[in-house]
C-alpha cells in the first residue's frame, strides 16, 4: 500500500501542475479527486481522468484533448514508475531488476492456463 500511495502522490503532483497551468475550473476538487482515486490501481485514474478530460470539455474540446494526451503520456510514465517503486519496495535493487522479467514471466504463465467449459450440472443449478 506504501508504494501506491507514493505512486498515487507523483500521479497527483504532475496532473496539479497540469490543472494549474491551464487554470482548470475546480482545479483543487480536481487534484483532490486524483488522489484519492489513484490509490485504487487502474481503476481508479480511470475514472478521475474521466473527470477531468470532462471537466475540460466544459472549457473547450481543445482542452479536453490535450488533457487526454498528458493524462496519458503521465499514465505511461507511472507504468514504469511502477516497476521501480514496488521492484525496490519488495526486494531492493534487485527487485528494481527482476520486477519486468518476473511480470512478463507470469503473464506468459497465465497464458498457458486453461479454463475448462462449464458442466451440464453448473446449468441446471444455475435456472
Amino acid at each position: 500500500m506504501g508504494a501506491q500511495i507514493t505512486i498515487s502522490l507523483i500521479n497527483t503532483v504532475l496532473t496539479a501542475i497540469f490543472l494549474l497551468a491551464v487554470r482548470l475550473p475546480h482545479a483543487p476538487l480536481l487534484i483532490a479527486v486524483t488522489f484519492l482515486c489513484g490509490l485504487v490501481p487502474i481503476v481508479g485514474n480511470l475514472a478521475s481522468n474521466t473527470v477531468i478530460v470532462f471537466v475540460g470539455l466544459t472549457v473547450s474540446l481543445r482542452l479536453a484533448i490535450s488533457a487526454l494526451v498528458f493524462l496519458v503520456l503521465i499514465h505511461k510514465l507511472e507504468y514504469f514508475l511502477n516497476s521501480k517503486i514496488i521492484g525496490e519496495r519488495l526486494m531492493g535493487i534487485p527487485g528494481l531488476i527482476l520486477a519486468p522479467v518476473v511480470l512478463n514471466y507470469l503473464r506468459v504463465e497465465m497464458l498457458t492456463v486453461e479454463v475448462p467449459a462449464p458442466s451440464e450440472k453448473m446449468e441446471v443449478l444455475n435456472r
